[in-house]
């Protein structure tokens, strides 16, 4: 009896607990500034318990992403780390306290870092480069993650020249961090973006395999730049095929007004146009109400269909007459 009592009072307790981190966890869906900041100064209030470490660890994240403050992001990882070093969470905390490294030190460089990566879209570019070069050249660590980062947004802008000059960059002044590493791997990555297969499977080749888990991600950016190679021969050949299509239809066409006494082709479509047109409507309207990001290669498809369909029904109807 009393065995059952202490196990039903337990599964309250545990029961009471579980329900007070959803509800920690819950404060930080919030897009309000200063709620989150509550709820984040909940969470740090709250009392230690095992279930807390993937709470600690979301506000961590938080403090990072939206409210910009890396120094509140890493006490929150310490203490993940120091209170609850058995919870599974504690490894990454470990990694954010690594690269959270000299915050305190450099509070400002660093708010100033986090600040920047929130309001790069809002900015010109001009502002984005300038500062993220002031804070690159500032003494303090997170210069390498200041150059990572705006090679990164460059190549995300489609400046993938400058993006590439930054990525050597960061290759060239921390060649034995993990900085290198990260940059070779993005680089390749740029220049796939950049239809560049040839430097994209350069880089992936530089990338130091250490164990499995680097070999698939070379592996994987090869066959990407692989595929796009493909893809690319795939659409010259493409456009060489309609060009010729286009060639041969218009051949045809001259021959049947040439065979025809010269005769002009009528203004009418052709049947096959008239029967052809209602559908391609039904396919271009279901393609922009249905799938908006398809809607565009399917109105050209469309359009170049019932152009090519014109050609062969003008002549067809020449040379019937």
């Amino acid at each position: 009896m009393k065995r059952a009592v202490l196990t039903l009072v337990l599964l309250i307790a545990w029961t009471a607990h579980a329900a007070d981190e959803q509800s920690l966890l819950s404060g930080l869906a919030t897009d309000d500034p200063a709620a989150l900041a509550a709820a984040i100064t909940a969470i740090e209030r709250a009392p230690t318990t095992p279930d807390l470490a993937d709470v600690l660890f979301a506000a961590g994240r938080a403090c990072e992403d939206r409210l910009h403050d890396p120094a509140r992001a890493l006490a929150l990882y310490e203490r993940i780390v120091r209170e609850l070093p058995d919870a599974g969470i504690s490894i990454a905390a470990g990694r954010r306290i690594e690269q959270l490294r000299g915050v305190r030190e450099h509070a400002r460089e660093a708010a100033e870092l986090a600040q920047l990566i929130a309001d790069a879209d809002k900015l010109a570019r001009a502002d984005v480069v300038r500062r993220a070069e002031a804070l690159i050249a500032a003494p303090w660590p997170g210069a390498a993650d200041a150059t990572l980062w705006l090679a990164d947004w460059q190549c995300r802008t489609t400046r993938f020249a400058d993006a590439q000059a930054g990525y050597e960059r960061v290759v060239a002044r921390w060649p034995a961090s993990t900085h290198s590493q990260l940059a070779l791997r993005n680089a390749a990555g740029c220049a796939i973006d950049a239809h560049d297969w040839t430097l994209a499977e350069r880089l992936a080749r530089r990338l130091p395999v250490l164990d499995e888990v680097d070999r698939a991600v070379r592996d994987d950016l090869l066959e990407a730049a692989a595929r796009g190679r493909l893809r690319d021969a795939l659409y010259v050949a493409s456009w060489i095929g309609l060009a010729l299509a286009i060639s041969v239809l218009l051949a045809s066409l001259a021959e049947a007004i040439w065979r025809g006494g010269r005769r002009r082709p009528a203004l009418r479509p052709p049947i096959e146009v008239m029967f052809l047109a209602p559908v391609a409507a039904v396919i271009i309207f279901a393609s922009f109400t249905a799938h908006r990001a398809i809607a565009p290669a399917v109105l050209r498809i469309s359009l170049v269909g019932l152009a090519l369909a014109w050609l062969s029904g003008a002549a067809l109807d020449l040379l019937r007459t």
